[in-house]
């Protein structure tokens, strides 16, 4: 039976480091790296014996031939054959595992395996750090074993940047304002101003109750505590800092101003929310907004790109024996010569990265913050982002050009953007003060075709980025999808008509002051349809 989970953030905070403290981290960092590498590479040869078999390879080609019947049932709709093949393929699966623990293809049999290399080390690392790296190498091997990525990556020396312990008791653990580490006491860097550092340090350091729901719908209490620690390595701006960040069982504190009050307040009232690969459209009872997602991003990106064309030029002159005359690489094995030039660019590319994450996650909570205002009951679309980052698999010829179309979809402006991230820190931010977030299926309700003037479905193209009514009438198309999600059911299966024909009218009024804005403002929302008049306002933007 599953644990069951409690909710928990994360507090990072600096160390006050020497260089025997900076030698501990380094030997721990390393020794974790090496039972990582090593736990993967036993998974790896286990895994090899346990394909050989006459019987696995039997049962893959039972649960594939299943699968294909399962998945042609569900289609044709018959109920029968559907619970007759999901109950086969149960069957298959506990098979499968079966043969599986005989090979030891188990987390805790590589908790029983990395003994052997903490003995070699010495035990010098704390039994439970050691195992939370057998346990990330089977994680890794997991995703290989499900068919989720066709090969796994050992870590190289000095690549690793952190190690976590199990529970806050030995190892690496807190203790009044210090991180402690066998006889040695590190205190952390805290700024006096910081309210939010002090509030989330009271709450544990005191056992403050909180109260939370289960997945199940249960209200329970706990009690705030530091689950456990994990210690970071950053580089930042050429130099090397270590961290600790503390994995804390409650919600984390909401910022509030210097005479108590709560900085970003919670509205009342319903809220929709369409969700784009680089945009986002929010319509609440009395606001509504259409803008990009982390816009700062995309400032860096051009320098990103220059400096890694300098790295390639480099690289290419250094190692002109690997390269074929068309310039593609050799496939046969290689020695990679890289010049200081090239080292010195690839830290300006690490750093300009680390850059761009930052801004991106403090664009992502900026904007977070400014949508708690619009309402404490959120719907949004559900996405599944990692089908709109995969490449198309037909392969199509453009009726214009009579060229190949492109099979590249959205990977890259979904890795500037990161559209799931923003949606989980909302999330976080509105169910911390109360509030609720519903994910609706957007298969199931059809927000994008249904017009609530007519009670019908229509199905429309990318490229139409306008909703026109039949009375001449023309919608933002992600405007009012998220119009119809405000107005969802409390299911979040269909639009609640009688409630769209209420707020319409408001809704309206409302989008046309935010076209109006954009168009004057100049500037440029993705995938919107909006055409600006102010182009060189636009451009500058």
């Amino acid at each position: 039976m599953a644990k069951e989970t409690t909710p928990s953030y994360v507090l990072t905070m600096e160390l006050w480091t020497n260089p025997s403290i900076i030698k501990d981290i380094k030997n721990n960092l390393e020794v974790s790296r090496v039972i990582y590498n090593s736990s993967l590479g036993e998974l790896l040869k286990r895994e090899k014996q346990m394909k050989r078999t006459k019987k696995y390879k039997k049962l893959r080609r039972c649960l594939c031939a299943v699968s294909k019947k399962l998945s042609y049932n569900k289609a044709q709709g018959n109920k029968k054959n559907i619970q007759f093949y999901q109950n086969e393929k149960k069957q298959i699966m506990k098979k499968i595992f079966d043969i599986q623990e005989r090979f030891e293809l188990t987390e805790y049999a590589m908790h029983d395996y990395l003994k052997i290399i903490r003995n070699h080390f010495g035990n010098t690392l704390n039994a439970d750090i050691a195992q939370k790296a057998a346990t990330r190498a089977w994680n890794t091997f997991c995703k290989k074993l499900k068919g989720e990525s066709k090969r796994v990556n050992f870590i190289k020396r000095g690549e690793l940047v952190s190690f976590e312990g199990k529970k806050n008791n030995t190892g690496w653990f807190y203790r009044d304002g210090t991180i402690v580490f066998g006889k040695t006491n590190i205190h952390l860097i805290m700024k006096e101003n910081d309210l939010y550092m002090q509030e989330a340090l009271s709450n544990f350091e005191n056992s403050v109750e909180f109260e939370y729901k289960t997945k199940k719908g249960e209200v329970k209490k706990s009690f705030h505590k530091v689950k456990y620690v994990r210690i970071i390595k950053r580089v930042i701006c050429g130099k090397t800092r270590y961290f600790a960040q503390l994995i804390v069982q409650g919600f984390p504190p909401a910022k509030r101003n210097k005479d108590g009050s709560f900085k970003h307040q919670i509205g009342k009232g319903r809220v929709g929310g369409d969700l784009g690969t680089s945009s986002i459209a929010v319509v609440g009872e009395n606001e509504v907004l259409l803008t990009n997602l982390a816009e700062n991003v995309m400032n860096l990106t051009r320098k990103i790109r220059l400096i890694q064309r300098k790295m390639d030029r480099s690289k290419r002159a250094m190692n002109p024996k690997n390269y074929n005359k068309d310039g593609t690489i050799k496939k046969e094995k290689k020695m990679w010569i890289y010049s200081k030039h090239y080292l010195k660019l690839k830290a300006k590319m690490i750093e300009l990265y680390r850059k761009q994450a930052d801004n991106r996650k403090l664009s992502h909570r900026i904007l977070a913050n400014r949508l708690l205002s619009f309402g404490d009951k959120h719907y949004w679309e559900e996405m599944n982002i990692k089908s709109l980052q995969k490449r198309v698999k037909k392969t199509e010829i453009s009726e214009k050009t009579g060229k190949y179309k492109r099979k590249k979809r959205f990977g890259k402006s979904i890795g500037h953007r990161a559209p799931a991230m923003f949606i989980s820190i909302l999330e976080r931010k509105v169910t911390a003060q109360g509030g609720m977030l519903k994910k609706v299926n957007t298969r199931i309700f059809k927000a994008s075709q249904y017009n609530h003037k007519t009670n019908d479905y229509t199905k429309k193209e990318l490229k139409e980025r306008w909703h026109i009514f039949s009375d001449g009438t023309s919608i933002q198309r992600d405007l009012y999808s998220a119009f119809l999600l405000m107005n969802s059911n409390q299911t979040g299966t269909k639009t609640n008509r009688k409630r769209c024909e209420q707020t319409f009218e408001m809704f309206q009024s409302l989008h046309d002051k935010e076209i109006e804005r954009i168009e004057k403002q100049g500037i440029m929302v993705l995938n919107a349809g909006i055409r600006l008049k102010n182009k060189k306002t636009a451009a500058a933007v």
